[in-house]
């Protein structure tokens, strides 16, 4: 099992592959907005359940850092939410597109060049690893949920 570290990399990269195309009003926006939703609620809610709560114990400096990333992580899926409700074609939706992609930019490069090296330096082989085995059944259970409560709504 890879560790928590490059999996969230690889979560990192494959929205990112997405977002490209949303940008590039390649494809159906909403089925892109769906992929989107799989990929970044059950990654979000696995690392507020499972990496959060690792880093802060591990490297407690960064925990203001935390903090603000669950905030973004509240914001964009409120912002995914509400387009998910509403066409594509709406006036502002480009707008509000082109916000939650930049806010997950943001986060990312947070992530990637701040908390996450700093959580890789301080903590063991053994607890990444256990970690992303944990952080990929968080990720599960969370993408399970999801899709249920869409076939419920």
């Amino acid at each position: 099992m890879a560790g928590v570290v490059t999996l969230i990399k690889d979560d990192h990269a494959k929205l990112e592959k997405v977002f490209k195309q949303l940008e590039a009003q390649k494809g159906d926006v909403k089925a892109l907005l769906r992929e989107v939703e799989e990929l970044l609620v059950p990654h979000s809610k696995a690392e507020e359940e499972v990496v959060y709560p690792a880093i802060k114990r591990t490297t407690p400096d960064e925990a203001s850092d935390v903090d603000d990333g669950l905030a973004e992580h509240q914001h964009v899926e409120e912002v995914l939410t509400q387009l998910l409700g509403m066409d594509p074609d709406e006036p502002g939706a480009d707008g509000l597109i082109a916000a939650m992609i930049g806010e997950v930019r943001h986060h990312v490069e947070e992530e990637e060049e701040e908390i996450l090296p700093k959580f890789s330096d301080e903590a063991s082989n053994q607890e990444l690893g256990d970690l992303g085995e944990k952080f990929t059944a968080a990720k599960e259970k969370y993408l399970e949920e999801l899709r249920s409560s869409r076939s419920t709504a």
